[in-house]
């Protein structure tokens, strides 16, 4: 369990410097036809835009277009977060319950817009009109679901020159994993693949969510034990299905975790890189699912340093990204047979314990106690990575330990 943050630093200048054409080429694969482009510039700027982290993450921009379209098969709407290296892209979706939709005009003949959103049962909410000139429509207090945005073009004389549609959009629960290589998906499915730009097509259907937004995702670490995988599946997608089904709500997953790493050094990397930083403003996660411990264990670290550590990872979480502490779940770390680990680990266990009571936050779940037995059914072939169905194990205890209610839903709201 090693980890080489210059690698990742490599990585990310190279994302940085990556070819605009490069996105543009993904773009037409992910749905644009070059004629739907030439009228939509505007759409590949938005993309470029989420790309960048340069707009909020509540608002989205979509071109008008000056020719009638057909609606019932809405244009494909996508979110592109750049990784450590590459980037993985999935359907739309935002945790906050307000979505603003700012349009451009793709022609002079075009003066003024009717923008609704249509729920995945057909039924439209409030359509609201804007104006060349005048910023963004809001929609507020939505409902959790998948929605597709009906935008209508209208002329001077108010006659409807072009329809449109784009989604899906989805308004649910985004999630970020925070945790270590057993997070990572050491000894889950693993994969590889030359370019790095992933999307759901690029993998099998059974380690896809049935929603398409988690599959697997860049694994920073893995090249130095295993050069044949760069993408681990690790709990996600299933996790994924489950709260899907609980929540009733669409629900994303992002995969935070880096093998080799202790709570000090995650905490560092929070503070300092600037790539983790950015995919957290652009996805905003509502709710913080932490897992690391075990190499802290391994390093022999006090049992209170890693509680300190633990309440500063908490503390920028709350103020700069926004959490609720009621939304933090810490799990306890995972059983480790090496000789000895056993009774550090159980002393972080009693100390995750007393920090989630003092600062209010939810336990996870006890990863130390489950995984103490069974070892040859859950574990792989060293003392501390879960296996395929470890990992299996791993996304129901999740689910189960995460309430009834989606946390992102206040009690009442339907």
């Amino acid at each position: 369990m090693t980890q080489d943050y210059n690698r990742g630093q490599f990585h990310r200048a190279l994302n940085f410097l990556m070819p605009i054409m490069t996105f543009i080429a993904r773009a037409f694969a992910n749905g644009l036809t070059v004629a739907r482009a030439a009228r939509c510039a505007a759409c590949l700027s938005m993309f470029v835009a989420l790309d960048a982290s340069a707009v909020a993450h509540a608002q989205i921009e979509l071109a008008v277009p000056a020719d009638k379209e057909t609606v019932g098969n809405p244009r494909p709407f996508w979110l592109k977060v750049e990784d450590v290296a590459g980037s993985y892209t999935i359907p739309y979706i935002q945790s906050s319950d307000r979505l603003q939709v700012k349009t451009t005009f793709a022609s002079e003949q075009v003066v003024e817009a009717e923008v609704g959103l249509v729920g995945s049962d057909g039924a439209s909410r409030e359509a609201k009109t804007t104006k060349m000139s005048e910023d963004a429509v809001e929609f507020t207090a939505l409902p959790p679901g998948e929605y597709s945005i009906d935008v209508t073009g209208r002329d001077a004389a108010g006659n409807v020159v072009s329809r449109d549609q784009h989604g899906p959009v989805a308004i649910g629960t985004v999630i970020a994993a925070i945790g270590d290589s057993i997070t990572e998906g050491y000894h889950s499915r693993g994969f590889r693949h030359d370019s790095l730009d992933l999307t759901p097509a690029m993998f099998p259907a059974e380690v896809v969510s049935r929603d398409r937004r988690n599959y697997p995702q860049f694994a920073p670490t893995t090249a130095h034990h295993r050069p044949d995988i760069n993408c681990f599946t690790s709990w996600m997608p299933r996790l994924n299905d489950l709260l899907a089904e609980k929540w009733r709500q669409p629900v994303f997953i992002a995969n935070e975790g880096w093998g080799g790493i202790t709570t000090g050094r995650y905490l560092q990397m929070m503070k300092t890189d600037a790539s983790w930083q950015n995919r957290m403003r652009l996805l905003r996660p509502s709710v913080w699912l932490i897992h690391l411990g075990v190499n802290d264990g391994r390093a022999n670290l006090d049992a209170d340093e890693v509680a300190r550590n633990l309440a500063a990872i908490v503390d920028i979480l709350v103020k700069d990204h926004a959490a609720t502490p009621a939304r933090i779940f810490i799990a306890s770390p995972s059983y480790d047979y090496a000789p000895e680990a056993a009774d550090r680990l159980a002393e972080y266990r009693r100390a995750i314990r007393k920090l989630v009571t003092e600062k209010g936050l939810n336990s996870g779940p006890d990863f130390f106690e489950t995984y103490a037995h069974d070892r040859p059914r859950y574990y792989g072939t060293d003392p501390v990575h879960p296996n395929a169905e470890g990992m299996e194990l791993m996304s129901r205890l999740w689910a189960e330990t995460l309430p009834a209610t989606p946390p992102n839903v206040p009690v009442g709201r339907p």
